[in-house]
């Protein structure tokens, strides 16, 4: 007994139907295509805990300061919390006119208020291990003294950069804002040093213990 095997038949797909399904393939390709050009790159996210912290200056108007952070304030005393969320560090800014900024204004215009202190927000002690930068000793801070340029302290400090944590308004000299930079140990002590200018001349230093 022979099986029969049914033939296959070609059956042509109506011509409406065969442009309609081009159509939408090329649909489908050309919305791809915008997805990936205008929103389907993702945005890169910092994971660096000074992120915002170094996004500010000091001198920088409150104006142009928040348009660069691009984080809105929560109020803090005298000065305003940006917190970056994906880290839970941020900045801490006081804002507050200053004569003789250097820009003329108009009599009828307002002094506009600038930055005039920062400080690195961290939200409790645990955050302190993502600071960790270095493993210096109470007498290595001891043997500083005032005056000493910052690439001496930092030969003193075993070749280790500080992380600059704040930074203040300088009226006397506003070219050479004070800075304060700590090197933080892996047990949590810390050590704060005090610069007339970012990494300029040391001026104040302090060994502070673990708790």
């Amino acid at each position: 007994m022979k099986l029969k095997i049914p033939k296959m038949t070609n059956k042509k797909i109506p011509k409406p139907l065969l442009l309609g399904g081009i159509a939408l393939i090329v649909l489908a390709v050309v919305a791809g295509v915008v997805f990936v050009i205008f929103g389907g790159a993702k945005k890169e996210v910092s994971t660096d805990p000074l992120n915002l912290y170094n996004q500010v200056l000091v001198g920088m108007t409150k104006e142009e300061a928040e348009k660069t952070l691009a984080v809105e304030g929560s109020a803090k005393g005298k000065g305003f919390n940006y917190i970056d969320e994906n880290t839970g560090y941020g900045v801490t800014v006081s804002y507050d006119t200053v004569a003789n900024t250097g820009e003329e204004t108009a009599d009828s215009e307002e002094a506009p208020e600038i930055a005039v202190f920062k400080q690195l927000y961290v939200p409790d002690d645990t955050y302190l291990d993502g600071l960790v930068n270095a493993n210096v000793t109470a007498d290595q801070v001891n043997s500083l003294k005032e005056g000493m340029a910052y690439e001496e302290v930092k030969t003193i400090m075993g070749g280790v950069d500080g992380t600059e944590i704040n930074s203040a308004y300088n009226k006397k000299d506003p070219a050479n804002a004070y800075s304060v930079m700590a090197w933080f140990n892996p047990d949590h002590s810390v050590a704060y040093l005090t610069f007339q200018g970012y990494q300029g001349s040391l001026k104040v230093f302090e060994f502070r213990p673990a708790k």
